[in-house]
């Protein structure tokens, strides 16, 4: 059993500690953040060191990045595919995953999360604690499903994007790089990039800053 290092210690880090604890995968996890200089426990595990001491653990343990924003999760994983690290993705027990769907490297899908048949799910993204992505969806890198989200079948879904909590996105529409969508809203248009969509239906609201 290998050890599992999750780099980032904030709240959703705790959540991906709890899911690979769940798995009994790992004799032992820890975790790498700038955060926590005082700081070296996390609930039951430890900080073991910032961020850029990642080289050094490369053989003895596997890698998952866990912070929540899209843009910096991006980042940290290239970094780890330059020094070849072993970056893992994590699969909650209670969550239902289709074996007909791809699922890539720094994937992590919490509990009572559903994936269903010919979905695409890119490296790095998240599929939040109840949220649904139905068949044939695909989700490019770094993508943050929240928490109760429903996604419709045949949703294509760019980079970088942010759907918020308890959101829904209605069949066959694509959503550009680094849409973001506000809590509860029913998404039901095809969406322009960098921009933030709010209600019901959603509007685009404003533009958002290019990452």
């Amino acid at each position: 059993m290998k050890k599992l290092i999750i780099i980032g210690a904030g709240g959703h880090g705790r959540v991906v500690a709890d899911c690979a604890q769940q798995l009994g995968k790992y004799s032992k996890i820890f975790f790498l953040d700038d955060c926590f200089n005082e700081k070296k426990e996390n609930s039951e595990w430890t900080v073991i060191g910032l961020v850029k001491d990642f080289p050094q653990y490369i053989d003895e343990a596997d890698f998952v990045v866990a912070f929540g924003n899209n843009r910096l999760r991006k980042d940290i994983l290239m970094q780890l595919k330059k020094e070849k690290a072993s970056i893992v993705s994590l699969i909650h027990p209670s969550a239902v995953v289709s074996p007909h769907t791809f699922i890539g490297k720094g994937v992590v899908v919490f509990a009572n999360a559903v994936i269903n048949i010919g979905a695409t799910i890119a490296d790095g993204c998240i599929i939040n604690t109840a949220a649904t992505v139905d068949h044939d969806c695909e989700l490019h890198q770094c993508v943050h499903v929240s928490p109760g989200v429903n996604i419709a079948g045949g949703v294509h879904i760019a980079q970088l994007s942010w759907i918020g909590i308890g959101s829904t996105i209605v069949e066959y529409i694509t959503l550009a790089d680094n849409t973001q969508v506000g809590a509860g809203a029913v998404v039901t248009q095809s969406t322009q990039a960098n921009s933030l969509y709010l209600g019901i239906p959603a509007k685009r609201v404003r533009s958002l800053t290019k990452i």
